[in-house]
C-alpha cells in the first residue's frame, strides 16, 4: 500500500513538472552591460580625427557597453573607481595637461585600461613593453581580418615597433617601408596609436574592443531597409518584400511612425503594407521621429504619440522588435526616456543632425544594439567575390528604400548577388512594452500579449472615402435646430405680411383709380 502511494506521489510530481512552465530566461538576465568610462581631451574638430569619439560610442553600444562620456576638464577625484573599464582618447597633439586628480587616481587604478592616441601613460608603456617611432605625415595601407584599405593619409602617428601582447591588424607605412601592428592588447591593457572616423580605422578598433570587453557572443549580418515613410511607394515596398522572400533573404524594415490621425485611410494602407512586409520575413523596427526643433509641441508629447503608434501596430497584428535612432538619442534624457523606453533592442545610426534637448553623459543601454554601415561603405574594404565573415559586432547593412522600379532592380540585384549570410532578426529575443501591450519575438515567433501571431499576407482594400475634417460637437444641435425653425417661421410670416400689404395697397390704388375715372 505504501509503495502504491509513493508511486502515485512520484507520478503526480512528474506530471506537475511536465505541465508547469519553467521561468523564461531572457537576454537581460544572462547579459550584463559593461560600465565603461570614455574620457577624452579634445573632439579634434577640423582634423582627420574629428568624429572618432562618436565612432567609439557606436561601436561600444553595439558591443553592449554602458558608456559614460566625459572630458578631462570635468573629471573629479575618485571617478575612476566607479568603472572597471576605462578608455582614454588623446586627440590633442599639443601637451595637454591632465588634471592632477586624474593622474593620482590613474596611478592607483587596477581595472582594465585602453589608451587611444598620443601620450600613453608610463605604467601602460612598461606593461606592454612598447617601443615607438613617431611620423608627422605619412600614407598607410591598413588591413585586419578580411578587410583592407590603401592610401590612408595620417598625421602625427606613432608606429608600434616593439610590444608585449596580441597584435591587431596592420599598418604598412610608405615612409618607414614596414608593416606594423595597428593596435596591441594583453587583455588588461590595450593601446591604439591612431584612430579616425570614416575609414578602416573605425572597424579595426572594433576587433580589439570586442576582446578587451570580453564579449563572447557570435555576431551576425542583418539586411536593413531604411527611409520607409507612410508616403513611400507602398506597392513598390510590397514587391520588394515579395522578391526578397522568394530569394530566401530575411530583412529589417525601419519604418517612420505616424504620430497622429491614425484613423486616416492612408495610415491604414500603410499598416496593411507593414503587415504584409512582416509576413514576408520582414522584421519591423520603429525609427524615431525627425527632430526639427527642440521646443516644438510634438516633442513635448513624444511619449504618448510613440506609444499610440506602437499600440496601433499591435492592434493590426504587427510586432515592432526594436527602435532605430541616431546615436545622440541614447545620450539624451528626454529622447531616451520618452521615445526609446518601450524597447530593449535598438539599431544605432550615425548622427546626421544633432539636436539635444536634455543631454546626459551616460548612454541608455540596450540588451541588443546593431551597428549600422552602408553596404557601399563596407564593400570598399572587401575584395570582389570574397565571402565576408561577420564583423566583431552585430551589424546591419543599410540600403535606402528605392524610389522607383529601376533603383529597386539595382538594390535587389546587389543583395541577391552578395555572398553574405543575412540572419533573421526575429530569431533573437526582443521585447517591447507599452501600458497596453507587451510584444516581441521568441525563437523566431512573434507574440502579442503572450499570444503567438500568425503571419498573414492577405491584404485588405482600404476605402479612400473619409471625412478628413473633424465633425463639430453635437451638444447644441437641438438648440440650433429650434433656432432654424424659428427663423423660418419669422421669414415666412414677414413674407405673408408683406404680401398682404401688397394686396391691400393694390386694391386701394385700384379703387382710387376707378373712382377718379367716374368723375371724369
Amino acid at each position: 500500500m505504501l509503495n502504491q502511494r509513493n508511486i502515485l506521489i512520484g507520478l503526480l510530481l512528474i506530471y506537475m513538472l511536465a505541465v508547469l512552465p519553467f521561468p523564461h530566461v531572457t537576454k537581460a538576465s544572462t547579459t550584463e552591460s559593461a560600465a565603461v568610462l570614455l574620457i577624452y581631451d579634445s573632439a579634434a574638430l577640423g582634423t582627420p580625427k574629428e568624429g572618432n569619439i562618436e565612432a567609439l560610442q557606436r561601436i561600444l553600444a553595439s558591443l553592449g557597453a554602458h558608456v559614460t562620456l566625459m572630458t578631462y576638464d570635468r573629471y573629479e577625484t575618485g571617478m575612476l573607481s566607479h568603472f572597471r573599464k576605462v578608455i582614454s582618447v588623446r586627440n590633442a597633439d599639443d601637451l595637454f595637461q591632465l588634471p592632477d586628480s586624474y593622474d593620482r587616481d590613474l596611478a592607483r587604478y587596477d581595472g582594465d585600461y585602453l589608451h587611444i592616441g598620443n601620450q600613453i601613460p608610463e605604467n601602460v608603456w612598461k606593461v606592454l613593453k612598447l617601443e615607438e617611432k613617431r611620423v608627422d605625415q605619412d600614407t598607410v595601407s591598413q588591413a585586419i581580418g578580411q578587410l583592407s584599405q590603401s592610401s590612408i593619409t595620417v598625421s602625427g602617428i606613432s608606429y608600434i615597433t616593439k610590444f608585449n601582447g596580441k597584435p591587431y591588424g596592420s599598418l604598412t607605412s610608405e615612409k618607414m617601408k614596414a608593416r606594423l601592428p595597428y593596435g596591441v592588447s594583453n587583455g588588461k591593457f590595450a593601446y591604439i596609436p591612431y584612430m579616425a572616423k570614416g575609414n578602416l580605422n573605425e572597424l579595426a578598433a572594433a576587433y580589439l574592443l570586442k576582446d578587451w570587453l570580453s564579449v563572447k557572443k557570435n555576431s551576425h549580418y542583418y539586411l536593413l531597409l531604411d527611409k520607409i515613410y507612410p508616403f513611400s511607394d507602398l506597392e513598390l515596398l510590397n514587391e520588394m518584400a515579395d522578391r526578397l522572400y522568394d530569394a530566401g533573404i530575411p530583412f529589417i524594415a525601419s519604418v517612420q511612425p505616424v504620430l497622429s490621425n491614425l484613423e486616416y485611410p492612408a495610415v491604414q494602407r500603410y499598416l496593411e503594407t507593414l503587415k504584409h512586409v512582416q509576413s514576408r520575413n520582414g522584421s519591423i523596427i520603429v525609427q524615431t521621429p525627425v527632430v526639427t526643433s527642440t521646443i516644438s509641441q510634438d516633442i513635448r508629447v513624444l511619449k504618448t504619440e510613440m506609444s499610440s503608434f506602437i499600440d496601433a501596430l499591435a492592434g493590426y497584428g504587427i510586432v515592432p522588435l526594436g527602435v532605430g535612432a541616431e546615436m545622440y538619442w541614447t545620450y539624451d534624457q528626454h529622447y531616451a526616456t520618452n521615445g526609446m523606453t518601450y524597447f530593449d533592442s535598438s539599431v544605432i545610426f550615425p548622427n546626421e543632425q544633432v539636436m539635444y534637448r536634455s543631454q546626459t553623459d551616460t548612454s541608455r543601454p540596450f540588451v541588443s544594439s546593431l551597428y549600422t554601415i552602408k553596404e557601399e561603405e563596407l564593400n570598399q574594404y572587401v575584395a570582389p567575390g570574397q565571402v565576408l565573415e561577420p564583423l566583431p559586432m552585430d551589424t546591419a547593412l543599410v540600403y535606402s528604400f528605392p524610389e522607383d522600379s529601376k533603383k529597386l532592380e539595382a538594390v535587389l540585384s546587389a543583395v541577391i548577388a552578395d555572398w553574405k549570410t543575412y540572419s533573421d532578426y526575429k530569431n533573437e529575443l526582443h521585447t517591447v512594452r507599452t501600458e497596453v501591450n507587451e510584444m516581441g519575438s521568441r525563437a523566431g515567433h512573434l507574440q502579442i500579449n503572450g499570444q503567438t501571431i500568425l503571419l498573414n499576407n492577405n491584404m485588405q482594400d482600404i476605402s479612400s472615402e473619409h471625412a478628413y475634417m473633424q465633425e463639430s460637437k453635437k451638444s447644441l444641435t437641438a438648440l440650433f435646430s429650434v433656432q432654424n425653425n424659428v427663423f423660418i417661421i419669422l421669414i415666412l410670416s414677414t413674407l405673408l405680411i408683406f404680401m398682404a400689404f401688397l394686396i391691400i395697397g393694390y386694391r386701394l390704388y385700384k379703387r382710387k383709380y376707378t373712382h377718379s375715372g367716374r368723375q371724369l
